[in-house]
């Protein structure tokens, strides 16, 4: 397989606003608050690798594999993914906080026991992708806020973060890392920032004065080796729904 040097989100207003896709090796952070539907392009996002022949990865820290196995159904990508590894499930969530289900990635080697040592976390999702010889990957960490809540200090998270980004530019292994703005101190959004190579924010907000209503808006703050001023479009109006988004530009 040949590999693009560059992985889409099979969105197009969003893929050209990002230079034709994210640079193989990057590291974009979305950002989202209360009340946004993330998932919706986490698994847009990963299903578009499916599509293309890529593998991908789940590591969530929030969710059963329940509640994403679902979200894959109107994209056509059944549970026989996750069986045949071609989309592999981390459970970071049931061992350290006590749950059980059974489901794939509910015992053996794809549960994160402790996800405050970054060494584990970076070690097991290393392991659980041994299977993948030359194909491109795509990761969604499901959340960050997760680790940097329940860690004592900034040291681990941060340490993670930086090992994970050095590690998926040596693979190529394209990754979208979520983090709730809205349980966050400006200085801790502002470093993670800094960390990644490009941030995308979804956020609830009236666009005109007058309304009460408030739409779902997609922002571009940081693309991967661009400046804001190469960009023509960096807002636009997020509209998703089971196996689609649409955006239509904010103004």
């Amino acid at each position: 397989m040949v590999m693009e040097d560059r992985a889409k989100f099979g969105i197009p207003l969003l893929d050209d606003a990002l230079g034709g896709g994210v640079p193989r090796g990057s590291v974009i952070l979305v950002e989202d608050e209360v009340g946004i539907n993330t998932e919706h392009i986490l698994v847009q996002f990963l299903s578009e690798g499916l599509r293309t022949g890529e593998y991908g990865y789940v590591l969530s820290t929030e969710h059963l594999f329940s509640h994403y196995s679902p979200l894959f159904v109107p994209y056509n990508i059944s549970e026989v993914t996750f069986e045949t590894k071609r989309l592999v499930f981390l459970d970071a969530f049931t061992n350290p906080f006590g749950y059980a289900e059974g489901r794939p990635g509910a015992t053996g080697e794809n549960v994160i026991r402790d996800i405050t040592q970054p060494r584990l976390v970076t070690d097991q999702i290393r392991r659980s992708l041994l299977h993948v010889r030359s194909q491109p990957i795509r990761g969604v960490l499901d959340s960050l806020t997760t680790i940097l809540l329940v860690s004592d200090t900034l040291k681990a998270p941060m340490a993670f973060l930086q090992h994970k980004i050095a590690t998926d530019k040596e693979m190529g292994v394209v990754s979208i890392l979520t983090l709730h703005r809205d349980v966050h101190k400006a200085r801790i959004i502002q470093a993670v920032e800094h960390y990644c190579d490009g941030v995308i924010r979804l956020e609830k907000r009236a666009l005109d004065e007058k309304e009460a209503a408030q739409d779902e808006i997609l922002q571009i703050l940081k693309v991967p080796g661009m400046s804001l001023a190469e960009l023509e479009n960096t807002e636009f109006i997020f509209h998703p729904t089971p196996g689609h988004i649409e955006l239509t530009p904010s103004k």
